[in-house]
């Protein structure tokens, strides 16, 4: 699995996280954890339903739960070249899948859905949503991003692009 790469560069960003180790609840869902977009590849890619598109990286931490908080940040190119930076500024929600130990991964891998509100160096605001299929998904989940800015259809990368890239938690 193409995961397996993302150790190395999850060790680094281990490094990232300044979100310190608390209790976690036994399914993972209020546990600090340290995400990545563009995991093993380049960037991840999300559609808009008008043909544009996003394609982002970045990485970070966030604590999920109550009052949990988020760190971090990254790139980002729209369609038509745009090119930016945008920055994590809130967790609205986590929920794990649980960790990616059966797939063979490290047991501190994790799938799950993080939905982060995020600011853009255009001004832009919005939620970024990260989805990781490793552990146990829901049918129907695919591995990716979306990020809904603002309104508006040209604002709304809901599509995710299969093998566009992918994203991986872990559990710190």
């Amino acid at each position: 699995m193409r995961k397996l790469a993302a150790f190395g560069i999850s060790l680094a960003a281990l490094g990232l996280s300044t979100t310190p180790a608390m209790a976690a609840d036994a399914n993972g869902n209020h546990a600090a954890y340290v995400w990545l977009v563009g995991a093993t590849t380049p960037s991840d890619t999300a559609t808009a339903p008008d043909g544009s598109t996003i394609t982002m990286t970045g990485a970070g931490s966030l604590m999920a739960g109550p009052g949990g908080t988020a760190t971090g940040g990254g790139t980002y190119m729209k369609s038509g070249g745009e090119t930016g930076t945008w920055t994590a500024t809130a967790v609205d929600g986590f929920v794990s899948y649980g960790s990616g130990a059966a797939q063979g991964l490290p047991a501190s891998f994790f799938g799950g859905e993080a939905k982060l509100s995020v600011s853009l160096s255009n001004g832009q605001t919005g939620v970024l949503t990260i989805i990781c299929v490793l552990g146990s998904p829901p049918a129907g989940k695919m591995e990716g991003i979306q990020l809904v800015l603002g309104s508006g259809v040209s604002g709304e990368y809901t599509q995710q692009v299969p093998e566009s890239g992918n994203t991986v938690f872990i559990k710190s």
